[in-house]
């Protein structure tokens, strides 16, 4: 199925981040490099999680399939256990992409979904669920989301606290990371009520709790208090300079508040940390274009056209943006080339297909090229 990222008209570049946190593999989450030290393995692992999945049809998210493999393949279907297979794909981009997630729904009836992982990879989705309202939230910890159809019963505080059972004895810098961690993913799924309970235990709990301090900045950019988002997001930092999840956020926080410079410096960063990153990198593009990097904005979009070619992954939403970037940059021809590119898609959306040709007729009416 061809991955097109939704389409956005050059001067609205600026609504794909509105209140979502960067999406940065690695960041903010259970499994962070050089993180807490996690001797728990239910604090390690999405196990319970695992455990408590009861699916005929099950869609997951890429960070859940390895798990899925390991610990519940009766789950999955042939074509779901193989990586490479044109499913795992299309699962592991309709995060990102409900249009395709709804193509897949039609086809399999999902009456389960998982989600493993920051939730900043799936937020659009996710949003999607919530406005949609035809899945309902029926587990969530600090490692993963779970929805059902909507006969399943509705996820309270109280099921949460069956799951801090089951962990067992746990020292208050481990139960603030839990508390954390499971805040960000209720703030992800707009259940802001309860994950501001969450992170005020878990702050209480400790005070210097690196995620606690990044999830409360999420909760809070997420309210649009953009300045006590960045206050938080610098504490953060101050207890863990490296952290990508905070870096992340403060970035956004520089981005939402049109401080386009100093989000694109931090943006750098995080490239340099994650530089084979998809979200990562097609994040840095958008900040750059603001920014008025375009050289950089081109050289970004280009290896992101590279790494999706080397997945087998549509590139021509790619090549839309990688298109405006070069008009804006008055690269002429580079701009037509891509805009052909571009036409000879014949999934093509009508809208998409339109613009292509009018944007083609005024570079060559501009240019004479």
């Amino acid at each position: 199925m061809p991955e097109i990222p939704p389409f956005i008209h050059r001067h609205r570049w600026r609504l794909a981040l509105a209140a979502v946190v960067l999406a940065v593999a690695l960041a903010a989450g259970w499994w962070v490099a050089g993180g807490t030290r996690r001797e728990n393995p239910l604090l390690a692992t999405p196990r319970l999680a695992m455990e408590a999945l009861a699916a005929k049809a099950l869609y997951f998210n890429g960070p859940a399939q390895p798990w899925l493999l390991a610990l519940r393949p009766e789950l999955l279907t042939a074509e779901e256990r193989d990586v490479r297979s044109a499913r795992s794909r299309a699962f592991a981009q309709a995060v990102a992409n409900p249009a395709l997630f709804r193509q897949l729904d039609r086809e399999l009836h999902f009456d389960t979904l998982l989600f493993v992982g920051d939730p900043s990879q799936y937020r659009a989705l996710l949003d999607h669920l919530v406005e949609r309202k035809d899945f309902t939230l029926a587990y969530v910890d600090h490692t993963s989301v779970i929805f059902q159809r909507p006969a399943a019963a509705p996820w309270t505080m109280e099921a949460l606290a069956a799951v801090r059972a089951k962990l067992g004895p746990l020292s208050p810098r481990e139960m603030a990371e839990f508390l954390a961690l499971t805040a960000a993913k209720l703030t992800a799924a707009h259940r802001e009520g309860e994950a501001k309970k969450l992170l005020d235990e878990a702050l209480a709990l400790d005070a210097q709790g690196v995620e606690a301090w990044t999830a409360l900045a999420g909760y809070q950019m997420n309210r649009g208090a953009f300045a006590d988002a960045l206050a938080s997001a610098d504490r953060a930092l101050s207890i863990d300079s490296r952290h990508l999840g905070a870096l992340a956020i403060r970035t956004q926080v520089f981005y939402a508040t049109k401080r386009y410079n100093e989000a694109y410096a931090l943006s750098q960063r995080l490239v340099a940390r994650l530089p084979d990153d998809p979200n990562v990198l097609f994040k840095h593009a958008q900040i750059a274009h603001e920014a008025h990097a375009y050289k950089a904005e081109i050289t970004t979009l280009e290896k992101l056209i590279a790494l999706a070619e080397a997945e087998q992954r549509s590139t021509t939403g790619y090549r839309l943006y990688l298109a405006q970037a070069c008009m804006a940059a008055g690269q002429g021809q580079p701009a037509i080339d891509a805009f052909n590119r571009v036409l000879a898609d014949p999934d093509l959306p009508a809208d998409q297909r339109k613009f292509s040709l009018e944007s083609l007729e005024r570079i060559k009416n501009r240019t004479g090229l």
